[in-house]
């Protein structure tokens, strides 16, 4: 259901934006009913201009962003946070899943809303367009009148088709009038002509293209048909006006226009003319109602209004919505039950020779801080029954383990260690060098449990070690480090997975294809070797690395680009669940910058191996897989508050 709108901010900024700009002109119109019809005229005009020059400016705008309430926002599932153990291999601890038959499977719904717009929207365009012909067609049928004293570029035709005269054109315009018009009185021909060249004067049928080009656009919301009919009347009523003043009567004027109204007209054309049928009644109440300003707007004034639309216009072309931190919403939550604690616990900086490390020596050195590794990481964490300890952890890993790693999932956020500057943020300075050794224990019987169940690749935690590392470290950490956080969900660049134009190029994985893990060991695999099933390597190849995995799904490609290879979370948006065995070899460059060892990112220029494509072409031409970018939510954890531990 989500799916099917995710066209749907886009639509929603469009109406939101176009009833401001459209609700303005239409309630300044009605305050100045009183007024001139040329001013009302003239403000309906400019709103319609108006969102033309910002929907152009938009690219070239500053954006301002706004908050919006979480629940008016549109959700967005999160994936599955990827597992990383404590290899330096990425695996997966789930069951590998039998290999099924490829099914592509075309969704539809993110397409539902621009659909049903391009649909309303080229129905109004191909009428604007039928009628354009229409004029063209009419023009053509039409003989000159040569007679006329008409200033130039304006021409005078004569076509029996209409009943009523009609003007239009922008460049070179032309008034067509009924056969018989030579006939009238000279009064009456030079009111109806007087009344042709006020919109020619005032570039009345430019701005009706205009409007129906916005109309078609903007067929969706309801204020965009109403401008559109109030302008139509406000130009007929402002040219009446000029009419007027000239010095004829108002009572033979509404008796020319009644005379007109009886014969057949152009009403449905787009042409602007004397004969309005739409707004006849409107017109004759105000030619007699002597209360009524029939004044025409000068140029000052003119460009004063235009100048004013523009400063609001622009403005709010750049304003932007984004979901508002999660935290006002979790603030409408119950209280969840208090955590559990550990019965004792030690705190005490790193000194050299604590340990141990994780190859079995001591992580002592340098007070913990590891020059070699970003800065304010840093830290190794073992959980036994009832137990755990933390050698030399840093602030930010600390952090990071006990709210995103073994508490609520970050969502859209890299789960790969080294990376936490990317998850916590607000760590203060004196917090990035300084290093903890914590021994803390626990009566807890859920906590006494095994805390750990296998070895190697295939090692998972239990519920022990997750209660050790998750809520436990973070009661030790609220308590004695005084920590209070919270997580925030912003906006952020992000690139979509999906199938390119091609096809996948990938067949759905079959039985023996890939090499079962036994005893949780694993061996390094070449490029040219068969892939150990539910796993990742990248070793590289000359020049370039490569990037293996066996009976893996496309959202498990999509997490371990996020993890280890890009600077952009990935979200899969392929709508496939198979499996495949993956071998993907490309050149690094600055999108690709490899969060694994350093071992495994390390490539040989000098190799004689030709250089692979990039990352986005290597997906493409390699797996036929695309990498699209977007914005997306994601959130990360803020530190408002942490102090050095207190005493134990």
């Amino acid at each position: 259901m989500i799916a099917a709108f995710a066209s749907l901010p886009v639509f929603f900024a469009v109406f939101w934006k176009s009833g401001v700009a459209l609700g303005a002109a239409l309630c300044v119109s009605r305050l100045l009913r009183r007024q001139s019809a040329d001013l009302r005229r003239l403000v309906l005009s400019t709103a319609v201009v108006a969102m033309f020059v910002a929907a152009a400016a938009l690219p070239v705008l500053p954006r301002w962003t706004a908050a919006m309430p979480a629940a008016a926002a549109v959700p967005e599932q999160a994936p599955a946070p990827a597992i990383i153990n404590d290899n330096e291999l990425a695996a997966s601890d789930t069951p590998l899943k039998a290999a099924q038959p490829l099914v592509r499977r075309i969704d539809f719904r993110p397409w539902l809303l621009p659909l049903i717009w391009f649909a309303g929207a080229a129905t109004l365009l191909m009428r604007f367009a039928i009628n354009l012909h229409a004029l063209r067609r009419l023009r053509k049928a039409s003989e000159a009148v040569t007679d006329a004293a008409l200033p130039r570029p304006v021409r005078l035709w004569r076509n029996d088709a209409v009943g009523a005269p009609v003007t239009w054109g922008i460049v070179r315009p032309i008034i067509l009038v009924p056969a018989g018009f030579e006939k009238l009185p000279a009064e009456c021909r030079d009111a109806v002509l007087c009344h042709e060249l006020a919109h020619i004067q005032a570039h009345d049928f430019l701005m009706r293209c205009l409007a129906e080009v916005a109309r078609a656009l903007l067929w969706f919301q309801p204020l965009m048909w109403i401008v559109w009919r109030q302008l139509r009347e406000e130009q007929e009523l402002a040219c009446d006006n000029r009419v007027l003043a000239t010095g004829r009567k108002p009572s033979a004027y509404a008796k020319l226009l009644l005379d007109w109204e009886s014969s057949p007209g152009v009403d449905s054309l787009i042409a602007v003319g004397i004969a309005n049928r739409s707004s006849l009644k409107r017109r004759l109440y105000a030619l007699l109602d002597p209360d009524l300003r029939r004044d025409s707007v000068q140029c000052a004034g003119a460009a004063g209004v235009w100048l004013l639309a523009l400063a609001l216009a622009l403005p709010l072309a750049a304003i932007s919505f984004t979901q508002d931190p999660p935290a006002q919403a979790a603030a409408a939550q119950p209280p969840s039950a208090p955590k559990p604690k550990f019965d004792a616990a030690s705190i005490k900086p790193c000194q050299p020779g604590d340990g141990p490390g994780r190859g079995g020596g001591v992580v002592g050195a340098n007070a913990g801080v590891n020059p070699n590794l970003p800065e304010g990481f840093g830290g190794y964490f073992r959980a036994s029954p009832g137990r755990l300890d933390v050698t030399c952890g840093s602030v930010m890993t600390m952090v990071n383990f006990a709210y995103a790693e073994h508490g609520e999932a970050l969502l859209n956020n890299s789960t790969l260690p080294g990376r936490e500057g990317e998850r916590i943020k607000g760590v203060p300075k004196w917090a990035l060098a300084a290093r903890y050794t914590i021994h803390a224990e626990t009566d807890d019987p859920v906590a006494n449990g095994p805390t750990m169940i296998g070895r190697g690749a295939t090692a998972g935690r239990t519920p022990a070690s997750a209660l050790l590392y998750g809520p436990m470290l973070q009661s030790l950490l609220e308590e004695r480090f005084q920590l209070k956080l919270r997580r925030v969900i912003d906006q952020v660049p992000m690139y979509a997975l999906t199938v390119a134009k091609g096809g996948l190029k990938l067949k759905p994985m079959k039985a023996g294809e890939c090499i079962p893990i036994e005893n949780g060991r694993l061996r390094r695999v070449g490029p040219g070797d068969k892939p150990y099933c539910g796993n990742v390597q990248e070793p590289s190849n000359g020049p370039n690395r490569t990037f293996l995995a066996g009976g893996i799904t496309l959202e498990r490609l999509a997490r371990t680009l996020s993890n280890m290879v890009l600077d952009r979370y990935v979200i899969d948006r392929t709508g496939i669940t198979e499996s495949f065995n993956i071998r993907l070899e490309y050149a690094p460059d600055e999108n690709t910058r490899c969060f694994g060892p350093a071992q495994y990112c390390a490539v040989d220029p000098s190799s004689d191996i030709p250089p692979g494509p990039a990352i986005f072409a290597a997906l493409e031409q390699q797996l036929g897989l695309k990498l699209e970018p977007i914005k997306g939510p994601q959130a990360h954890v803020v530190i408002d508050h942490v102090e050095p531990p207190s005493e134990n």
